[in-house]
């Protein structure tokens, strides 16, 4: 069995922010991802600098994996699906594991491939439902999915959360950054209020500068930087776990795939790389 890698050198970090607002009875998370987007993006063959492009709602639902796993209690592993309605983007998946992030976009074909203007969402039509697989590293994984007709994945995922996940959430996505505020149990109404007051009033300018910068926003309300974690583009596709998508396929149709020496030439769809594989 043989790889066959279209990434020649690790790809650079980007460093997830985990902070406190003691004032404000809320906790949060900041991250600034322009390695991985870049990544993602030459990986998927998508544009990363147009604005509403696939490459702009592929890269915000990386961020929005890695914000998710930073408020999940115990979680190793999670995953978030977006299922389009009649659209050119079928599914964006984005799996986010303890420093690793991965994803694919899966294209519908014979549909336009026009996105709505107004938001990159529009790529995926209306409504979109999504579902999201929380694995705490025991027991069975928590599954759970939504439809949302919201214009925004920001405002996707915080219907989402509010509706399954029952917690009290805000998420801001803009280009390269994502910040998450989660309401810690003794949050009061007025303490979520200065919360989400303060995050609405940074600027779209502000939101490109350094994380630390942006999070002087919200020294009014005490910010504590409590914990950093670094999350880099990887896949850990391997040869077993190739020949294992094959385990579903008839025998007739793993004989018509097959070449010469009877090895079977499999691709992963989260990294392109490829393998040679022989069908058990």
């Amino acid at each position: 069995m043989r790889k066959e890698s279209i990434v020649d050198n690790p790809p650079a970090s980007d460093t997830l922010i985990r902070f406190l607002l003691p004032e404000a009875r809320t906790r949060g998370a900041i991250i600034q991802a322009k390695h991985l987007r870049a990544e993602a993006c030459r990986v998927h063959g998508l544009a990363e600098k147009e604005k509403h492009a696939p490459g702009e709602l592929f890269a915000q639902s990386l961020i929005a994996s890695i914000l998710m796993l930073s408020i999940s209690k115990g979680g190793v592993r999670q995953v978030l699906q977006l299922d389009g309605t009649h659209s050119p983007i079928k599914r964006i998946l984005a799996e986010t594991k303890s420093g690793a992030v991965r994803g694919y976009v899966d294209w519908n074909e014979g549909v336009s491939t026009q996105g709505n203007a107004a938001s990159p969402v529009g790529w995926l039509g209306s409504p979109v439902t999504i579902s999201t697989i929380r694995d705490p590293g025991f027991g069975q994984p928590y599954v759970s999915s939504v439809q949302s007709e919201a214009d925004y994945l920001a405002d996707m995922l915080v219907e989402y959360m509010h509706q399954s996940v029952q917690i009290r959430a805000d998420v801001l996505l803009h280009h390269n950054t994502g910040i998450l505020l989660e309401a810690m149990p003794d949050c009061g109404d007025e303490h979520w209020f200065s919360a989400v007051e303060t995050m609405a009033a940074i600027a779209n300018a502000a939101l490109d500068d350094e994380p630390e910068e942006i999070l002087q926003a919200f020294a009014p309300l005490g910010m504590q930087i409590v914990g950093r974690d670094v999350y880099t583009w990887h896949c850990d596709c391997d040869s077993q776990s190739m020949a294992r998508s094959l385990a579903g396929m008839a025998a007739e149709q793993l004989q018509e795939i097959q070449d010469e020496q009877g090895m079977i030439t499999v691709s992963c769809r989260y990294c392109g790389s490829s393998y040679s594989v022989k069908p058990d």
